[in-house]
């Protein structure tokens, strides 16, 4: 039997207070309560405890309590209110000024760059990260509830000097306590350990292998690269939904006009781009779900799971409409009528012009690691190519009297929109069921 390893300190006692950490929210706490002075002097005097390179403590904290609350949360409010743009939201503005009055204390977490800048400034940010999990461990040891937050006025560069910090310095959002209104006794959710962790208790022989891969090549990002997820989200939501509303008047316009002008190529683009209305429409409510809910404090579930979800049950849709494009237009080849073309043409045209545009939308700032963009941007471009096919074709039966390029053109749009659905299908079930290639 192994020797236990000798500590003055009650290990199990610190793992419960590990396993019950959990973020508690200021709806969750009791209004009016306040936390004594010396409990939050005490949490603080943790959080400067945290490990950090060179000892450069880069931390930085305020403390608003009492009538500081008000001013905290007016503050914030302003700063969103003035700079916040077209993302200005008026649910978020309300709550800016209320989240902070039913807490006990706010403290809002600052990182300040060391002047010789002679450490990486991701060290910086996660001393300080250090920092914040010490705090909430003393808070969950004291018996209180807490919450650090990023949202609202965190990536304001204009809000910086109210919180005493220079341009190069960051704002990492706030740490709102408070007595939970009711005890909280449900252990914080994760995976099983052998999930995210992997032994190695050998010598291998597969590193040359490994070093050799191309694959195994690591791109270190600029700054300009990396961008918050949560920004992300909010991006790809806005864009989704003007591309639903541009995808929506386009298949209204090709719907009526290829039936007018009794035009395979046109009519089918424009069923077709009900089901790309469809597809789309469920791109943007999963970034609209993800949003409301990822950090409400009532749901846990993985953001990445629900976009490649939708992204998946959107490349299904894309394979169905491949399937009925070929099986409408093999009926035509074998059952042809007159097409008006002129009509029909000008038409595709301005389908073409609608999903050009909706594409360029999509793929500004495109992300091949997420599945549900990219699904939206190939239902995008399944729209453009069955428009241009759709021209070409009408183009040249025009000017030949051949009716029955038009349905062709819908075959070979069928055969394209396959391979592409196919790939995202790969994609994304992948990711649903953690596939991963074993290396031995």
């Amino acid at each position: 039997m192994e020797e236990l390893v000798q500590t003055p300190y009650d290990t199990n006692q610190l793992n419960e207070i590990i396993k019950h950490r959990r973020s508690i929210y200021p709806y969750q706490y009791i209004k009016g309560k306040q936390v004594p002075e010396d409990i939050i002097r005490q949490i603080l005097e943790n959080a400067i405890r945290a490990p950090n390179h060179k000892q450069t403590e880069p931390w930085r904290f305020k403390v608003f309590s009492g009538g500081g609350l008000k001013y905290f949360g007016d503050l914030q409010a302003s700063l969103y209110h003035q700079f916040a743009g077209d993302t200005f939201n008026e649910d978020r503005h309300r709550k800016m000024r209320e989240y902070p009055l039913m807490s006990s204390h706010v403290i809002s977490i600052g990182m300040r760059r060391d002047e010789t800048e002679k450490l990486p400034e991701n060290e910086e940010i996660e001393a300080v990260a250090c920092a914040v999990q010490n705090m909430f461990l003393s808070v969950t040891a004291y018996g209180l509830g807490s919450y650090w937050t990023s949202a609202g006025i965190t990536y304001f560069e204009e809000a910086k000097p109210y919180f005493g910090l220079q341009p190069k310095d960051r704002l990492l959002g706030f740490f709102y306590i408070g007595y939970p209104a009711k005890p909280i006794t449900a252990v914080s959710k994760r995976n099983p350990l052998e999930v995210s962790t992997k032994w190695i208790t050998t010598d291998r022989d597969d590193l040359q292998d490994l070093l050799s891969r191309s694959d195994t090549i690591v791109h270190n990002k600029s700054v300009e690269e990396v961008i918050d997820p949560h920004e992300h989200t909010i991006d790809y939501e806005n864009t989704s939904r003007w591309v639903v509303y541009l995808t929506v008047a386009t298949m209204l316009l090709e719907i009526g006009v290829g039936y007018y002008a009794n035009s395979m190529a046109l009519t089918a683009e424009g069923w077709h781009m009900s089901t790309h209305v469809f597809a789309i429409g469920l791109t943007w409510l999963a970034y609209l779900f993800s949003r409301k809910y990822g950090k409400s404090g009532k749901y846990t579930f993985q953001q990445e799971k629900v976009l490649s979800l939708s992204g998946f049950t959107s490349a299904i849709i894309l394979q169905i409409i491949a399937i009925i494009m070929a099986i409408e237009s093999i009926d035509r080849l074998i059952h042809p009528i007159p097409v008006k073309f002129s009509e029909a043409i000008i038409v595709a045209v301005i389908g073409l012009i609608v999903n050009a545009i909706s594409a360029k939308m999509l793929h500004h700032g495109h992300d091949h690691h997420d599945d549900n963009i990219r699904a939206a941007y190939l239902h995008v471009l399944a729209d453009g190519l069955t428009s241009l096919t759709a021209i070409v074709a009408l183009s040249i039966g025009w000017y030949y009297n051949l009716y029955w390029l038009d349905d062709i053109s819908g075959i070979i749009g069928a055969v394209v929109i396959t391979s592409w659905a196919v790939q995202l299908i790969k994609g994304s079930g992948g990711k649903l069921i953690d596939y991963a290639r074993i290396v031995k």
